[in-house]
Order: C-alpha cells, then structure tokens, then sequence
C-alpha cells in the first residue's frame, strides 16, 4: 500500500521543481469549464428573476431609508409625507403625449391606479416609520402585509409577465439561433402585444428572408410556441439583410384557441404574400 506523501515532501518537491526551472501552469480547454461560486449562482438566480422580485426589493429599501431617516432625521417625516402627496398628484394628472411614450405603463388607467397604490402604501408606511421607527410594533407586520398586498397585482400582471417572458426569450436568443440555423443574427427591437410579441431581426451576412422563412418549423420549435404562431415578414426599409418576425403567444399555454386560429390563419396569409414578393 503506497503512503501519501506528507507536506514537508511536497514542499521540498515543490522547491526542487522550482530550481530546474518548472513554472506551475494551468490548462483551460472547452470541456473542462471552471465551476461556478454559491455567489455568481445566487446573484444569477436574482438577476434571472428580478421582475418577481422587485416588490421585495422595493419593501427592503424602504425599510432601510425608513431606518436610516429615523435615527438621522426622524423629524423629517412632514417633508416625506409631502413628497408623497406630490407623487400621487402628478400621478393622477393625465400625462402629456411624451411622457406616456416614453413609460407605457402611464397610458393604461389600471396601472396608473396601481402605481398610485403603491406610492401611497410606501410613502404612508416610510413616513409613519421614520416617525416612529420601523421596528416599532406593529410596522413590522404592516410592513409584511402591505407587501403582499402590493406583491400580488404585481405578480399577476400578464402585461408584465409577457414582457418578462419576451426578454428572457431575448437574452436566449443567440442559443436559439446557432440552433435553429440562423447562427450570427440578431435581435434589434422587440414590441410586446395583444397577441404576443414583434421582433426586428437583423441576418448575418449571406442570410435571406427566404432562409428565415423556411426555418419557421425550427424557429416555433425553439421558441417554444405553438405551431402557426410565428409569421415572417420584410421590413419597410426593404433592407436584405433585415425582416420582421411575429410571434403570437408565449407557448401552448399561454393564448386561447381563438388566438391560435387567428395567429395561424395570419400567419398563412403573410407566408402567402411573402413568398409572391419574393418569387424572381
């Protein structure tokens, strides 16, 4: 049976080797990837899910300032509670042309009562806590509760979790592309919706429309959508190496039977004009 060798003989080793001249080295080669941290995993899983967690990131930094502003400033809590009557007024003011533009969720009536839901349930709580203190029974509890009750819109949106979806499609998209044939291209723009999402593809060099086309089957397949859902179209730009991309529907599961039908027969009449466009 063969000992392991104890330190003092690796050391002594080790300084041997360094005299002849050998260097330490390490090989790193496609199949042998280093393993990665408990912290880039758990940083990773947040990252991939931060849309869920934003009520909870918003009720952790609320109690911070509220903690913060109260061993500070508690006196401050008036200006806190005038901050949040002004952001519930300019709320509730019908916003000009440019302002819904640029935040989509101002031009919807329910998600503008919403976010005046949530500035009035956060401003009230911050304020009172940096009154009183957070840890001060029962901020606590009402802390917890109003999170919930504020988590649970949020959580059930479907606009929110279509884009979220849309995104996370977004970011696998160059795996999705090398797989289904279109290695090289790239997603420019992406527009969620009431059928699903539209996006502007931009080929690689020597991609064409026709080869878009026919690579619908593996396009839906990789997608993860249903069959018919995804139609292929060109931009106005008339550019070649460009083309729009329409796809109805997040998966089997996610659009009625009536959106299906719709889609489908869509997506038949645009392969139909496409390909009379197309044809020399």
């Amino acid at each position: 049976m063969t000992r392991r060798p104890t330190r003092s003989q690796l050391r002594r080793h080790a300084r041997r080797l360094s005299r002849d001249g050998y260097q330490p080295m390490m090989l790193i080669n496609s199949g042998s990837d280093i393993p990665e941290t408990a912290a880039t995993a758990i940083f990773r899983a947040i990252w991939h899910y931060r849309s869920e967690l934003a009520p909870i990131a918003l009720a952790a930094a609320t109690f911070v300032a509220a903690n913060t502003l109260h061993r500070a400033h508690h006196a401050a809590w008036p200006w806190l509670a005038l901050a949040t009557l002004v952001g519930i007024t300019a709320l509730t003011v019908p916003p000009p042309a440019w302002v819904r533009k640029t935040w989509a969720m101002l031009d919807h009536p329910a998600e503008r009562a919403y976010a005046v839901a949530v500035t009035v349930t956060t401003g009230g709580w911050l304020t009172t806590a940096t009154a009183i203190g957070p840890v001060t029974p029962p901020m606590p509890a009402t802390a917890l509760a109003l999170t919930v009750a504020c988590g649970i819109p949020w959580w059930a949106n479907r606009r929110r979790r279509a884009k979220v979806r849309v995104d996370r499609m977004l970011d696998a998209w160059p795996e999705i592309a090398s797989a289904t044939g279109l290695p090289g291209s790239q997603i420019v723009s992406a527009l969620v919706d009431v059928w699903g999402w539209r996006a502007r593809l931009r080929l690689a060099r020597g991609q064409t429309i026709n080869e878009v086309i026919t690579k619908i089957p593996a396009l839906e397949s990789g997608l993860g959508t249903f069959r018919g859902a995804v139609r292929v179209y060109p931009t106005p730009d008339d550019l070649a190496n460009r083309c729009g991309s329409c796809t109805c529907g997040g998966g089997a599961g996610h659009a009625p039977a009536r959106a299906r039908l719709h889609a489908r027969r869509a997506a038949q009449r645009g392969l139909r004009g496409l390909r009379r466009r197309v044809k020399p």
